[in-house]
């Protein structure tokens, strides 16, 4: 049995990393906690003297209703919600101490802010302790038939994929291994095929290579010819993760405008 935690702000890009969660995880088997933060002031604010209790009662009165669309939505499905006055990675990585947490999803932006992959969610791939699935507001729902796991030539453990292998046995997906080769600064190493298949035991595989020196640009064209409904990286990989995040809006990256994407901590 899986611990999936819904990290949600009650925008719609919030919902929709609700549908992903409940979509490739499934109800049965699976316990679910939804999540919110919210702003608690440090010190009493003589023009603001009741703002803490206000913030409170909001996040409660907004956990309920988003708890009553999941459940709509999931049908039969164990549920939990937690509020919390702290950080989002903190929230998380305090409720993964408590209760274990196998997966976070979350929305890549807040409310208004599409487009871009938004403040909470670089903390907290960056800062959580369990692996992340980041989902776009420009998602369509739509199964997960084509996963990319974007490999670095570092050593992999079975125990670092355990998540994704998860969503590959609920999905029947096909996983697509992309190595990106940067010509003017690396030799070209083959991907271990032999190691991989015994990462993944018959799991229905391929893998590509591509070369260039834009990282992120590569697997932007990958995912564009590939099909591809979901990508992968590994925590490691945070020179990728920058590049992903600091590009400009005028690049439209499909990773942060389209397309899931799952950190794994290995």
């Amino acid at each position: 049995m899986a611990h999936i935690t819904i990290a949600t702000d009650f925008s719609e890009t919030s919902w929709k990393a609700a549908q992903f969660a409940f979509d490739q995880f499934g109800a049965i088997g699976n316990r679910y906690t939804i999540l919110h933060t919210y702003l608690k002031p440090a010190l009493n604010n003589a023009l603001l003297p009741n703002y803490g209790a206000v913030a409170e009662q909001d996040a409660k009165r907004g956990i309920r209703r988003f708890e009553r669309r999941c459940r709509v939505y999931a049908g039969q499905v164990r549920l939990a919600k937690v509020i919390s006055p702290f950080s989002l990675p903190d929230a998380l990585n305090e409720l993964d101490e408590r209760k274990g947490v196998d997966m976070v999803v979350m929305g890549t932006q807040g409310q208004g802010n599409y487009g871009l992959v938004g403040t909470n969610t670089k903390a907290t791939i960056m800062g959580s302790v369990a692996p992340v699935i980041a989902v776009p507001h420009q998602w369509t729902p739509t199964p997960v038939k084509r996963i990319l796991l974007a490999y670095d030539n570092g050593v992999v453990e079975r125990e670092d994929l355990q998540p994704l292998l998860s969503i590959i046995a609920h999905c029947g997906a096909e996983l697509v291994v992309a190595h990106v080769r940067k010509p003017a600064r690396q030799k070209a190493v083959p991907v271990d095929r032999k190691v991989f298949g015994d990462l993944l035991q018959g799991v229905p595989h391929s893998f590509v290579t591509s070369a260039g020196d834009d990282t992120e640009e590569a697997i932007n064209t990958l995912v564009n010819t590939g099909k591809i409904d979901l990508v992968v990286v590994l925590h490691r990989q945070l020179g990728f993760l920058e590049g992903l995040f600091h590009r400009s809006a005028a690049k439209n990256l499909a990773l942060q405008t389209k397309v899931p994407l799952l950190v794994l901590k290995g």
